[in-house]
């Protein structure tokens, strides 16, 4: 082989930006990582609020009063009593010593297994005999009320959590926050005073009627009292967070 024998060994490169009979490849771009979605919500439109699960479970653990009778209020649970109680329904004072209880079992009067009203020290206000017995009626709210009062403690719980969720995703945790105890204030002042208003009209067709216009009027009054508490909520955070306070001028002092 001749010494002009160019091996690819000793063959030259070319030069950065030059030409070796066919043009340089073009660099080509690298993709960007895709963006992580912002899982935050915007508070001023909740996807997540506790809304109608507070409301809807909020008989369950509120003493709804009733008008009129001397401390009187509707619950689903009784008070200061040892033991498992074999009633779901009850219109009591706060120490649970008078009472009006509906009951499930035996009756003393009837000598039967039934569905009846149990009183101690209500009979003044309610004009009900112990031991009366109910019918149809009685027995589906009986039943309803053992059904609901385990599950509205549940609902009220979710609500809870998703509140807590909704502050931790919301853009402005202060202010979603501010919205929810504002919120969760209101909600219990309007289940309660709406709630008394229909026990109040439910008590002219009797206990029954008394006790579903409580539950039913807690649960309008709360989800009312939320939303307008939450409304509350927000527009004093947006009052509190513009508002500029001017330093007033120093008095000098003689």
């Amino acid at each position: 082989m001749s010494g002009r024998a160019v091996t690819a060994r000793t063959a030259r490169r070319p030069r950065a930006g030059g030409t070796s009979g066919a043009h340089s490849a073009a660099p080509v771009p690298l993709p960007s990582p895709p963006a992580m979605p912002d899982t935050r919500q915007s508070d001023t439109e909740v996807p997540l609020s506790g809304a109608i699960p507070v409301a809807a479970g909020q008989p369950s653990v509120v003493r709804v009063p009733v008008p009129g009778t001397n401390g009187f209020a509707v619950e689903l649970w009784p008070r200061n009593y040892q033991g498992k109680s074999t009633s779901t329904l009850f219109v009591q004072d706060v120490d649970g010593r008078r009472v009006l209880r509906l009951d499930y079992g035996w009756n003393k009067t009837t000598k039967s297994v039934d569905y009846h009203w149990n009183q101690q020290r209500a009979f003044s206000t309610f004009g009900i005999p112990d031991h009366t017995t109910v019918g149809r009626a009685g027995r589906r709210a009986y039943q309803a009320a053992r059904a609901y009062r385990g599950a509205g403690r549940t609902l009220v719980v979710v609500g809870v959590g998703l509140d807590v969720a909704s502050i931790v995703l919301a853009d402005r945790p202060l202010r979603r926050a501010t919205a929810v105890a504002s919120a969760w204030a209101l909600a219990w002042v309007g289940c309660k005073g709406v709630g008394a208003l229909g026990a109040y009209g439910g008590s002219f067709v009797g206990p029954l009627g008394t006790a579903g216009g409580a539950i039913v009027g807690c649960i309008a009054g709360g989800y009312g009292g939320y939303r307008g508490g939450e409304a509350l909520g927000e527009a004093v955070y947006e009052w509190a967070e513009g508002t500029v306070f001017t330093r007033l001028p120093e008095i000098p002092v003689p």
